[in-house]
């Protein structure tokens, strides 16, 4: 058995998988007067997006803040020739985002889209898809990545009379997958209020996720 040197191949694996998580994502932006004013009505939405949720017999704590800025909103100042010289302050501005992971439910969905358009102002609504236990596909489909890679450096190997001998490097360098599919926006709270639950009986496509690895092995000529 003769040693003649290593190949290395990058495995890809792929899966598809079914959503099972309705993922609302209320974003509100507005502009204050006074930075207490936006404070204030921050906190009024969250009030209100733990009502909401509770009124339709969910918890409260479904509602994730995943933003929360208050900044300077400026605007343009020029001069009476109508020339630009520069921006001024004039209140503040207000960007706050939850985040709610639900079933796949048209009703409910239906619901606390309706109620976010009757009682939170100038809320969007985006709403899309994901999987609540990403991890056995990740697991399946790191398997499918080095089994493509045993594959192809196979044929490689056959195509100069060789054969795979011990392995001599795995290369993986894991990184959070995002698994997310959106599916509609909602811009204004009219549009929310004007849903319905038909309106909202999304068939939402399969999920894609990808991986890759690298693997190296010997190659080796001659009978075991």
């Amino acid at each position: 058995m003769k040693n003649n040197g290593t190949v290395k191949v990058t495995g890809k694996g792929s899966i598809h998988v079914v959503p099972d998580v309705t993922r609302l994502e209320v974003r509100i932006e507005s502009v204050f007067t006074t930075y207490e004013k936006a404070y204030q009505q921050a906190k009024e939405n969250a009030k209100w997006m733990a009502n909401i949720l509770e009124y339709n017999k969910k918890s409260g704590k479904l509602a994730k803040t995943i933003r929360l800025d208050i900044s300077d909103h400026t605007v343009n100042d020029y001069d009476k020739s109508g020339h630009y010289i520069g921006q001024q302050k004039d209140g503040f501005d207000l960007d706050q985002r939850f985040k709610v992971d639900l079933g796949i439910d048209p009703d409910l969905v239906n619901k606390i889209v309706r109620g976010v358009g009757k009682f939170i102002p100038d809320a969007q609504i985006n709403i899309g898809y994901t999987i609540l236990d990403p991890r056995p596909c990740e697991l399946k489909m790191l398997e499918r990545a080095v089994k493509d890679a045993r594959e192809k450096a196979k044929i490689m190997a056959a195509a100069i009379d060789c054969q795979l001998g011990a392995v001599v490097n795995i290369n993986y360098g894991h990184q959070d997958i995002y698994i997310y599919s959106e599916a509609r926006n909602i811009h204004s709270n009219q549009e929310a209020m004007a849903c319905e639950s038909s309106s909202l009986e999304i068939t939402p496509d399969d999920l894609s996720m990808n991986d890759t690895v690298e693997v190296e092995w010997e190659l080796v000529s001659g009978s075991y």
